[in-house]
């Protein structure tokens, strides 16, 4: 009875499935707004008969993807088995069960969610196609399927993809490295991540030798062969280029087992790009970067045409209440340059990395108003010296500054004194606890910015200060949606607070004076007509300009540099990347209204002596009022100025 029940429902399940459309079309990515930003466009795909492949194609997935492919009869116990332990040893999935006929199973007739029902439909399957074709007809249809990475199907689509080359051409060497591929697209294409392609390529070429398909040392200078792939190709017509592809890779890591979809599932995917606040962006970005891009006058050789135009540079804006993405530039032309500077560029960020000392200060024991002396000063950290000087013609002040007035100026050597003070690992926690995920090194100069960090993460660290001290988890995609409409993913906003409210207010009112006549952002503050927070950053011989700003509803990180560090700027900050900024925030938000930055509970404001920070005497010759944590604010009068004023002869 439960045999007979079993093959009922076997039969129903061969009957019920009808092969799924090969092709149905690319999905559709939409802006915050709704409107279109790009289709994916629909699948690669060439076929190619079994004879038309190099020979160490098909024995390359066959090593690495189904060694005993030409032993079992579609399903593979041994296999199953092997995988079971190695995934219960590693406790997490590194290896799977399935056969090459399964695998062909799923991509002809199957979706790819993984259920009960769909693996028990795969097995049938399986066994139904190895009694209904031969091994090598389901191995030539199974390489005609298989998805290769960016909208590639089949082998031939693959290898001209990343080689430029026929499927029948490719060395050892290429279709190791194709095979290896497929396990993992979004991890392994050589096109977002070389040395990984290259790794994987050494574990398939150590499968081909463990079962006889090639000799050690035929795998040996296969994997030391260089890699050459011939590009994705230029697209300079696609809308925001650097988000998308980005946001292309996201797609697919979300979707996993279901990222075919991407290119053949008709998905329609929201993403929290604006592309208002885009097209100021890039606007800013090319009137910005012209700019600084000197004229050459006479034409230069092949391979300096070939080469990117310097400078290059990066924008990334984000909203820090939400973490929304809204607009992303990773270069100035995606046709010379697909490489993304936004999010993947390290790069020194110099004095914009201030502000998370001056943070980590004011939450330990210190406040805007603390002194400390600009003067010559050496510190010996592990028996090295170390003397820090301010950039221009004056190295030191040769005075006290507050804390605020050393923010604002940029001062190097009050900078470093505090990093002395504190210790560069309260630094470090800081900038790791607000978004900064680059390794940063335990010394003095840190504070400077000499660790090497990308412009995204500058951006993310910053929107603690706009929001009142949340860290929030950056969004790209918003939600994912199927060709019927039924919701495969949605993004949740994630804010947890990393900061007190205070000191994220206390550090924002310090920045609002780098945009003043008095501040390193001077040169722009006319420029600026809405409340506006910032810090630049040069670094050492102005080899990079960093402006890192941010309104209560918009944080906006800029970046330039040439690609070569070698090569200097020449230029700071404030010069170089502040028009850009100035002009996109101007821009990106004319028509809403110009939001202020809302003073948390605790905060309490008091007339101090603006050179001692002590309470304002009568006697004082110059007063301001300052911010204090309710507590933390002075409660002596100025004992430099007295009760009374002193009148010189």
């Amino acid at each position: 009875m439960v045999f007979f029940v079993f093959i009922v429902l076997v039969i129903s399940l061969i009957v019920s499935i009808g092969p799924i459309p090969a092709i149905r079309g690319g999905s559709t990515f939409y802006d915050v707004h709704g409107n279109v930003i790009e289709r994916a466009a629909a699948p690669g795909r060439i076929e190619v008969s079994l004879s038309d492949m190099a020979r160490d194609l098909p024995h390359a997935f066959i090593a690495v993807e189904d060694s005993r492919f030409y032993q079992h009869p579609g399903l593979d116990p041994i296999g199953i088995a092997r995988a079971f332990i190695r995934n219960a040893r590693a406790g997490r999935i590194v290896e799977g069960g399935s056969t090459i006929t399964q695998q062909l199973a799923k991509n002809m007739y199957l979706t790819t969610k993984r259920t009960i029902g769909r693996k028990l439909a795969e097995a049938i399957l399986a066994l139904y196609l190895e009694v209904r074709f031969s091994k090598d007809e389901i191995l030539e249809r199974y390489l005609n399927l298989v998805y290769l990475g960016h909208g590639a199907y089949g082998v031939e689509a693959g290898a001209r993809l990343y080689f430029g080359k026929q499927a029948s051409n490719l060395s050892l060497a290429e279709a190791s490295m194709l095979a290896g591929v497929t396990r993992a697209p979004f991890y392994y294409s050589p096109y977002r991540d070389v040395d990984a392609a290259i790794r994987r390529r050494k574990t398939v070429l150590d499968r081909m030798v463990a079962i006889n398909y090639v000799s050690q040392d035929e795998a040996d200078r296969a994997a030391e062969e260089a890699v050459h792939v011939v590009g994705i190709g230029r697209r300079e017509i696609r809308a925001a280029p650097y988000f998308m592809d980005y946001v292309t890779d996201e797609a697919l890591k979300l979707l996993g087992d279901e990222g075919m979809l991407l290119y053949s599932g008709n998905l329609k995917i929201h993403t929290s790009l604006d592309m208002d606040f885009q097209r100021a962006a890039e606007q800013a970005f090319a009137k910005g970067l012209d700019a600084l891009t000197p004229s050459s006058g006479t034409e230069g050789s092949d391979a300096e045409a070939r080469r990117p135009i310097q400078p290059q540079g990066a924008l990334v804006a984000l909203d820090p209440r939400n973490g929304h993405v809204k607009a992303l530039i990773g270069g100035r032309s995606y046709a010379e340059t697909q490489f993304n500077r936004a999010m993947q560029a390290l790069r020194q960020p110099g004095s914009s990395f201030k502000p998370f000392f001056y943070a980590a200060a004011l939450d330990n024991g210190f406040t805007a108003a603390s002194v400390l002396p600009c003067e010559p000063i050496t510190f010996y950290r592990q028996r090295l010296p170390y003397t820090p000087t301010d950039y221009g013609e004056f190295q030191y002040h040769f005075r006290w500054l507050t804390l605020r007035e050393a923010l604002v100026v940029s001062c190097n050597v009050i900078s470093v004194s505090l990093a002395n003070i504190l210790g560069p690992e309260k630094g470090i926690e800081l900038a790791k606890q607000l978004g900064i995920a680059s390794p940063l090194g335990p010394n003095l100069s840190l504070v400077l910015g000499t660790s090497e960090v990308t412009p995204f993460e500058m951006a993310l660290a910053f929107a603690p200060f706009a929001n009142g001290g949340k860290r929030v988890q950056p969004i790209f995609i918003t939600s994912i949606e199927d060709r019927w409409g039924r919701e495969l993913y949605r993004a949740r906003v994630v804010a947890r607070q990393v900061l007190d409210p205070r000191t994220a207010f206390i550090i924002t009112d310090m920045l609002r004076q780098v945009v003043s006549q008095w501040g390193t952002a001077g040169a722009v503050s006319s420029r600026i007509t809405r409340p506006v927070a910032a810090k630049t950053g040069s670094t050492q011989n102005y080899t990079d300009a960093w402006f890192i700003g941010y309104t209560p509803d918009l944080v906006c990180g800029v970046y330039i540099g040439n690609d070569d560090p070698g090569i200097p700027l020449g230029k700071s900050g404030g010069t170089a990347a502040g028009p850009i900024f100035a002009d996109f925030i101007e821009n990106a938000l004319r028509d809403m209204p110009a939001l202020s930055f809302q003073t948390p509970r605790g905060i309490v404001r008091v007339e101090i002596c603006h050179e001692t920070g002590y309470l304002a005497s009568p006697a004082c010759p110059g007063t301001r009022w300052e911010l204090f944590k309710s507590g933390t604010q002075p409660v002596d009068e100025c004992p430099w100025h007295g009760a009374f004023p002193v009148h010189l002869p």
